[in-house]
């Protein structure tokens, strides 16, 4: 019987429990304090994380794995009698760690590994992962899982608010929303990503009171009537999570539903106080 393995990437924001349940291998990106060097999720979680950005005075950049990285974990699947492996990361336009993982591919050439662009970050990435683990571990093969994969990165919408833009603007993944910096006082902006995995501006409401009922509104008119996925991602504000949740579960016919906290490299970007709904349609 063919043993199929899932790769994905640390900003996929899963918690460490279910992806060791799930038999999933997560490569971690790295943050850059300065000169100091973390390894997310490994070296630094999102509470210390958060309290470091806070008070440093030096925005911290991050940096995708290096090749090497992913060939290593490869490699080490394929040595344990993995005949397949299927690798699911953030989208190609944010970061270049899809880019890594395909030099490493291509360093295998006689390994049958799928490398697979999300076209997505943190919990979206995270819910086509974890819904791919869990139709291999119900018999699906490789090629199904790829099918499966492709499909979902297509069928998902993610929208979420920021604080403020200064976070994505200086890192420079503003990409499609750069319309909305500079805007009216106390205005929040909406973001999402768009159809190629770029962050993108959605809307501006005036205060913060107007958010969740904007996003709760646009999570509605996407699930409809079917059955969907949820995920609902913070920057350690989980009563907000929580809020977002049971209003989610008022409106929407829910299968699964998780609750993450942003890592440090999706954190970089979006700052404190982001939160965050995906809708996987299934």
């Amino acid at each position: 019987m063919a043993k199929i393995a899932v790769v994905t990437d640390s900003t996929a924001d899963i918690d460490k429990k279910l992806a060791e349940e799930l038999g999933i291998q997560v490569i971690p990106l790295n943050v850059h304090f300065g000169d100091e060097l973390y390894k997310d999720n490994i070296d630094i979680t999102p509470e210390p994380f958060y309290a470091k950005l806070k008070d440093t005075p030096t925005p911290p950049k991050t940096s995708q794995p290096s090749p090497g990285d992913f060939h290593e974990v490869y490699k080490s699947l394929l040595d344990q009698g993995v005949t397949g492996i299927i690798s699911i990361h953030i989208s190609q336009v944010l970061s270049g760690t899809f880019q890594s993982a395909t030099i490493a591919k291509d360093m295998l050439p006689d390994a049958d590994i799928r490398i697979v662009n999300s076209k997505a970050a943190s919990m979206a990435l995270g819910l086509i992962v974890l819904n791919v683990a869990r139709a291999i571990a119900q018999g699906a093969d490789l090629d199904a899982a790829h099918k499966l994969a492709e499909r979902l990165t297509d069928s998902q919408q993610v929208v979420f608010a920021v604080d403020t833009l200064e976070y994505l603007h200086r890192n420079g993944r503003i990409g499609r929303a750069q319309k909305l910096i500079g805007g009216m006082l106390n205005v929040k902006p909406i973001l999402h990503l768009d159809e190629e995995g770029y962050v993108a501006a959605r809307a501006k409401v005036r205060g913060k009171g107007k958010v969740i009922p904007y996003i709760l509104e646009e999570s509605v008119a996407f699930a409809g009537e079917q059955e969907v996925d949820v995920a609902i991602g913070h920057a350690l504000n989980p009563q907000l999570a929580e809020e977002m949740s049971d209003a989610l579960k008022k409106e929407i016919n829910i299968r699964n539903l998780e609750i993450a906290t942003i890592g440090s490299v999706i954190g970089t970007h979006t700052g404190p106080g982001t939160i965050a709904v995906v809708i996987q349609k299934i």
